[in-house]
């Protein structure tokens, strides 16, 4: 239908004046001649629009109103069309010597659209339903100086549309909108990775039902991505970020790189309880890149460990714009100054050619180890026979002697006609990073593969998405450490109450080593001791400086190790160097120990960081991890929305319970005020719910007109059209490399979903047994062999929205 031209909306505005009444016309002239109780129609507060019952309340009634200033009048308005079942707006204002004098507020339906905006040549959108149809009803306030007070001039409640059912009114417009403790709260639900439809369905729930909710989904995003445009540009907000949670926590280190004209290159950052998690079980570290945890899809490396509880944690975290040789350089040393100049004993990676190169300038003395089911999946896509794979991981995890592998290298290497391979060549000049019988005695904490690493980046899919941007993902970071430093909490818990059952023939033994090493150590130490029941010692030698005993396995004679056991320093060692490596007596030391009668387990044959007391002595894990003070805010306020809203559902059905339950939240509101000593308090909390109060809600307030803003950013000067902001949303920031060119990459998941447990690694017992690769996929958390996708052409496809 055509909208009516500009003479037929004059003519009928002249129609409808003469419906317009005045405050004269609803007065009776008994009540003229007589004093009026003024106080009886004066609103001076939310509390007094909160007692009118506006289903009884006359035309006469709202003519003889007035207002403690404007903020009250657009409340009562927008109240009692509520009630009735329409949406109002602010019109136009009438400012006298720079101070609002006179204030109209009109129906939404007032006005017309302007055709221009039906006739968009560039519209991408199909155009709104037109809803302005010329409605003249409205309220007009002028102020009284007098009285000191807004009254009402004219008052019109004519329609010329139908009114929505007042079920469906708080749909409308004027009726819809967030209050700040609603905002509040979707914040602190969001900032824990809950979603904006989960959001809104417990603020439902906790209102009574969707019908009691006065505002949608699409408000709820409206008000996200208004608060995302009032900050700063994604570095910049995720510094802040980070200068805030160095305000708690002073040992809070982090580092940018910038590249050319200030372009993001990459950043690092690892917090005070990582440093000291470090500098307990810094001696192994592991690295790795995964993807997809971000919107600009950047790499992002996780630098971890183990600690005392055989526990993934985590010493620093980094974004990085590609994986060079540079960037690799550039994080150790920024872990290295983060971690007062502490080198790790042992690094283990994927064997990505530029972690290799950085950790030989950064680390040179650190024993680099690659990744033992990077290799087997090498080796299957490489050679492409299944036995090959099988013989290889035999190789590479069998404890050999030296000269053993190297013959049984050139066997297996003839055996399938392979010498001329690149890839053989070239893993058997690494052999020294990889093999058992090169690597035996040099100390991983039982690490073989990165699959630590593949598993925290399975945890902390839980936690960041791929549409979050630097600062979501830092702070969403944060909460997977905190999540995971909750997991060690309990593990501490768990090893410092009761004490496990005894299960081997050797108790005395085992009992000593429960009270020292934490429960999961203890559970490994306790599997030696069961291999151990199946050891003898077969041959007692003394020598000058120690005694040499030589021990075997029941019916396998020709598998013998030799325990040296040094009386002086109480030291014992065996040629299997399982200790060196692991930090925990191997079997067969065991098995002399139970020859030898001893019943404690010696101190040279505990390692600190596997016992209970790893962390004893050392300041500062008490004074973290605890629940800060703006956390008990977010409970308490939590609790007290619940049981308000409570009230809020109950209350409201009769209006003798409403009359009791509102005088009984104004007197405890008056009491927390006095308490606080803030009398103001009332006007402050209630700015939040109009926006235009502070700038007209006094008198005294001058006035001048408002100049043009952006309808994008808010900010005056320009247009949506030429607004920075907007451009710089719609384009994806510009790094200083082709980040897209190191997207490609495996990311591999060996943590179970369901249990949300840490994948172990297993520790493989050095007999010289066959070890098929799928008993290896099983012990160490992965895919079997039938089961493993080997397409090396592609990343592994890791959706981050799927569900775990």
């Amino acid at each position: 239908m055509e909208p009516q031209t500009q003479e037929a909306s004059n003519s009928q505005r002249h129609t409808s004046d003469q419906n317009v009444h005045n405050v004269s016309d609803h007065v009776d002239e008994d009540v003229t001649s007589d004093a009026v109780d003024m106080d009886q129609y004066r609103i001076n507060s939310w509390e007094d629009i909160g007692k009118i019952d506006f289903s009884s309340l006359s035309m006469k009634n709202i003519c003889q109103l007035h207002f403690a200033d404007l903020g009250l009048a657009f409340e009562f308005y927008n109240s009692y069309a509520k009630t009735r079942g329409f949406s109002v707006r602010k019109s136009r204002s009438r400012i006298v010597d720079g101070k609002v004098r006179e204030k109209a507020y009109v129906c939404s339906c007032e006005g017309y659209r302007l055709e221009k905006w039906n006739h968009m040549k560039n519209r991408v959108r199909e155009p709104k339903p037109e809803t302005r149809c010329g409605c003249m009803s409205k309220l007009h306030v002028f102020f009284d100086a007098v009285i000191e007070s807004w009254v009402v001039r004219d008052f019109c409640d004519e329609h010329n549309h139908d009114l929505v059912v007042p079920k469906l009114a708080r749909m409308l417009r004027s009726h819809k909108k967030m209050t700040e403790p609603d905002i509040s709260q979707m914040n602190h639900m969001k900032e824990v990775g809950i979603s904006i439809p989960n959001i809104f369905g417990s603020l439902a729930s906790q209102c009574g039902g969707y019908e009691n909710v006065n505002f949608s989904i699409k408000d709820m995003h409206n008000q996200v991505a208004k608060q995302r445009r009032q900050l700063p540009d994604d570095l910049t907000s995720a510094m802040a970020y980070l200068e805030m949670l160095a305000a708690r926590d002073r040992n809070l280190f982090y580092s940018v790189e910038k590249g050319r004209e200030g372009v993001f290159r990459q950043i690092f950052w690892c917090d005070g309880r990582c440093q000291l998690d470090y500098d307990l079980f810094g001696d192994v570290l592991a690295f790795d890149a995964t993807y997809k945890k971000n919107r600009y899809r950047l790499p992002v490396v996780i630098f971890s460990g183990v600690n005392h509880h055989n526990q993934t944690v985590v010493f620093g975290a980094a974004i990085v714009s590609n994986e060079r040789k540079s960037t690799y350089v550039w994080l150790l040393k920024q872990l290295l100054i983060a971690m007062k100049g502490k080198i790790p004993t042992s690094v283990i990676t994927d064997g990505h050619q530029s972690m290799a190169i950085a950790i030989q300038e950064v680390f040179p003395n650190a024993h680099h180890r690659l990744c033992a089911w990077h290799l087997m999946r090498n080796a299957t896509s490489n050679i492409h026979k299944p036995q090959f794979t099988k013989m290889f991981t035999k190789l590479m995890l069998g404890d050999y002697e030296v000269g053993v592998f190297e013959q049984k290298w050139e066997e297996m290497v003839g055996f399938f006609g392979v010498e001329d391979r690149e890839w053989i060549a070239d893993m058997y000049g690494k052999r020294n990073m990889w093999a058992t019988a090169h690597i035996r005695g040099k100390f991983f904490a039982g690490f073989r593969t990165t699959s630590r690493c593949e598993s925290l980046h399975a945890v902390l899919k839980r936690y960041v998405k791929s549409r979050y941007n630097l600062t979501e993902f830092v702070q969403h970071f944060q909460r997977c450490l905190s999540y995971m430093r909750h997991r060690e909490d309990l593990a501490d818990f768990k090893s410092s109450t009761g004490q496990p059952v005894m299960q081997t023939h050797f108790q005395q033994l085992e009992r000593s080593a429960a009270t020292i090493y934490t429960r999961q150590i203890f559970v490994l130490f306790r599997s030696m001791l069961h291999k151990a029941s199946t050891l003898k010692v077969i041959y007692e030698e003394e020598k000058s400086s120690c005694k040499i005993y030589q021990v075997s396995k029941f019916y396998k004679p020709n598998m013998i190790w030799h325990v040296s056991f040094h009386g002086e320093q109480d030291e014992f060692k065996c040629s299997c160097m399982r200790m060196d490596s692991i930090g925990i007596p191997c079997s067969h030391i065991l098995a002399v120990l139970g020859f030898l009668d001893i019943a404690e387990l010696p101190k040279s044959l505990v390692l600190r960081r596997w016992t209970r007391k790893a962390k004893e002595g050392i300041s500062g894990y008490d004074d973290m991890g605890g629940l800060m003070e703006d956390s008990l805010a977010i409970s308490r306020r939590a609790c007290l929305a619940h049981w308000c809203k409570q009230i809020m559902n109950e209350g409201c059905l009769k209006g003798d319970i409403f009359n009791e339950s509102r005088d009984a939240l104004v007197n405890i509101l008056s009491c927390i005020r006095a308490h606080s000593g803030d009398n103001n308090m009332m006007e402050e909390h209630a700015e939040y719910m109009y926006e235009d109060l502070a700038k007209n809600g006094s008198t005294e307030i001058e006035t001048t007109r408002k100049p043009k803003r952006c309808s994008y950013c808010r900010k005056g000067g320009h247009n949506i059209a030429t607004c920075s902001m907007k451009k710089m949303d719609e384009r994806t920031p510009q790094f200083d490399d082709d980040a897209a060119e190191n997207i490609e990459g495996e990311d591999y998941s060996f943590v179970d979903a369901e249990s949300d447990e840490y994948v172990h690694t297993e520790w493989f017992e050095e007999e010289d047994e066959y070890l098929d690769s799928s008993r290896y996929y099983e012990q160490s958390g992965g895919e079997t062999e039938s089961s493993m996708d080997y397409d090396s052409g592609g990343a592994n496809d890791d959706d981050d929205d799927a569900e775990l």
